[in-house]
């Protein structure tokens, strides 16, 4: 399937099947990808956490809004975190990079504060996340990316040090009487002309 199509038919899972399971080797996969993920400069500020165990799963599912019963029926969820510390990110991402990406940061990033730098930090997790759906989707495996979460609980319960929780995706396959999948209601998106400009 080429990749407009997967676009075409790849849709945010209400429902899932609670009884499949993805496979290890393509949550293997898949962990490999969002290591290869693009960010500016390469500088990888992120963290994902992937949680297959029913009993985490439940305890997050309760701290997660609209959205409990797809993390109490999928096969994972990957919680997508952010660094949140200026100087370990400097110290232990920044440092290791080649000199231009140094440069950049120090040029274009840093002078515009705290503030800015961590809001920068998030972008890169975002892109990460537009490149794990779309491969997701080439993996004919179901996903329901998740900001309705307590991210705050999310980071106690994980443990989280020196990252911040996002959001989160659920994944697995569809339960087939899901009637948010585009066979059943078709996708509505905006005209091309209200979204692309051509110069």
């Amino acid at each position: 399937m080429n990749f407009i199509e997967l676009a075409k038919n790849r849709y945010t899972t209400k429902r899932y099947n609670p009884k499949e399971k993805i496979a290890d080797e393509d949550i293997l996969k898949l962990q490999e990808i969002l290591r290869l993920s693009p960010s500016s400069i390469n500088s990888q500020p992120w963290k994902f956490t992937f949680i297959a165990d029913e009993a985490t799963k439940r305890e997050l599912a309760r701290v997660s809004y609209h959205n409990e019963e797809k993390i109490n029926e999928c096969s994972h969820i990957i919680v997508f975190s952010a660094i949140d510390d200026v100087d370990k990110f400097e110290q232990e991402l920044l440092a290791n990079l080649p000199e231009g990406s140094i440069n950049y940061y120090h040029r274009h990033v840093k002078p515009f504060g705290e503030t800015a730098i961590k809001a920068w930090f998030r972008h890169q997790v975002y892109l990460s996340l537009g490149f794990f759906l779309g491969a997701c989707a080439s993996m004919g495996i179901d996903s329901t990316p998740m900001e309705g979460i307590q991210a705050t609980i999310y980071d106690d319960f994980l443990g989280q040090e020196g990252y911040k929780t996002l959001f989160a995706v659920a994944i697995g396959y569809r339960n087939p009487e899901d009637t948010n999948q585009p066979s059943i209601r078709p996708k509505s998106r905006l005209g091309l002309a209200n979204v692309i400009k051509v110069v």
